[in-house]
């Protein structure tokens, strides 16, 4: 159970970025890391927690470039 959620938070967190590699740069990762991270049981909890934040944030990411829009 812990995996598929480390998993999916890997995930969603590479779409909310721009994909894999936007992702490998925001963390700050070499590709053998990330590589790594994808094929774990379960990931590092610090690595989990930014991903967690990357996901938490995304949302007021959003309403930010809609307010710019709408000015």
């Amino acid at each position: 159970m812990l995996q598929d959620i480390h998993k999916r938070a890997l995930r969603r967190a590479a779409e909310i970025v721009g994909g894999n590699e936007e992702l490998m740069r925001h963390m700050g990762a070499s590709e053998a890391e990330f590589s790594s991270w994808a094929g774990k049981r379960d990931l590092p909890r610090d690595i989990f927690l930014r991903l967690v934040d990357i996901i938490t944030q995304e949302p007021s990411a959003k309403y930010r470039r809609q307010l710019k829009t709408c000015e």
